[in-house]
């Protein structure tokens, strides 16, 4: 069983949905307005296979208020962050290379790294600890890539700022290929957004992928960015356009406008959104605490790991689902889904409403 598998179960028992991450508050209204008054006549044909130009435009803007000067030529639009590993792979691991993947993890990249046929080389990592960074780094020397969460799904730990610049310059010693998949980048809970570190970075071998897929709640839009160092953005375009034939063209268009002329709009909705989600955490750890389960600390992103003081994941999930409650046995995020892991995950990435309702079924 899937996390796609554990959505469809809380829809066919009618139960409020925890497992899997997708925030629940509509889009910014600024992005239907913009929708509305688009000509579709502008979107409706192929773009260049580097992404729509008003897009890369637009994503170097963003990260230049943020911090971080990019040129043009280092951005490429992609089919969200997923088409950004899947193309900075491409043009960097050979068929049948291996792939380091952190565990507990993401189980999209398990998915993903399965269906390109790489080896995957799991590094172990503490659910309810900071990771050990040196072992990370020494596994680097044996591998072709590494795809690092960060924040961590579902830990939420984050690559502390001075590891980052160590990270990117190991890729580069052992040509090991540095993948940052930052879709919760926005969810840092302790800082202001500052991307200068990454200036730092040695993009030869390091790629950034991000996307406003969590942070505007537009999953199903699939438009999201890489940067790299030029070269590399030309041969991950290749691939890129090889499997997905670009991103949403639509998308990205819409997205490029709006954070170019409604930027205050996307942040204040970014804003508010943060507040719920910190809303929604104060609120359902206490009543997650009375029902006997241990929250660990939440650095980032919007998941809770619980640990959950039951026999099993099964009794903890079954227990909850009586409640009509969907969540996450942590054991399906690692490489040994039929050993107890001992925690369950949640998102707390839900509605006021949903909130409210999720407090009364558990209390």
């Amino acid at each position: 069983m899937g996390i796609r598998e554990l959505a469809e179960q809380a829809v066919r028992e009618g139960a409020i949905d925890l497992a899997q991450g997708v925030i629940q508050s509509p889009p910014p209204a600024v992005l239907d307005r913009l929708l509305q008054q688009h000509q579709t006549a502008t979107s409706a044909a192929y773009t260049n296979k580097r992404g729509v130009p008003a897009w890369r435009e637009a994503v170097s803007a963003y990260l230049a208020n943020r911090g971080w000067s990019v040129q043009i030529d280092q951005v490429l639009g992609t089919a969200g962050v997923t088409g950004a590993t899947v193309s900075a792979l491409r043009s960097h691991v050979p068929p049948g290379g291996t792939v380091l993947l952190p565990e507990p993890f993401f189980i999209g990249h398990r998915l993903m790294l399965e269906t390109l046929g790489y080896t995957i080389n799991h590094v172990p990592m503490p659910f309810d600890a900071v990771p050990n960074w040196d072992q990370l780094i020494a596994a680097m020397t044996e591998a072709d890539a590494l795809i690092l969460t960060n924040p961590a799904n579902p830990t939420g730990q984050t690559v502390p700022t001075e590891l980052l610049t160590r990270l990117s310059q190991a890729a580069t010693e052992h040509n090991c290929l540095l993948v940052l998949d930052e879709v919760y980048r926005d969810f840092y809970w302790n800082d202001e957004h500052d991307d200068s570190v990454y200036q730092q970075l040695d993009l030869s071998s390091t790629v950034v992928a991000r996307s406003f897929s969590k942070s505007l709640a537009i999953p199903g839009w699939r438009v999201g960015f890489a940067i790299s160092a030029p070269e590399r953005i030309e041969r991950m375009a290749g691939h890129h356009d090889a499997l997905y034939i670009g991103a949403s063209t639509l998308g990205q268009y819409v997205l490029a406008e709006a954070w170019q002329q409604q930027a205050n709009e996307l942040i204040a909705y970014l804003r508010d959104l943060r507040g719920l989600l910190q809303e929604n955490l104060e609120a359902l750890t206490p009543v997650f605490t009375a029902l006997g389960m241990e929250p660990l600390p939440v650095p980032a992103s919007y998941y809770l790991l619980l640990k959950h003081n039951r026999a099993s994941e099964q009794e903890a999930f079954d227990e909850l689902l009586a409640k009509k409650i969907v969540i996450t046995p942590a054991s399906l995020l690692t490489s040994t889904p039929d050993q107890e892991s001992g925690f369950i995950r949640i998102h707390f990435g839900i509605t006021a409403e949903q909130r409210e309702q999720v407090l009364e079924q558990l209390m």
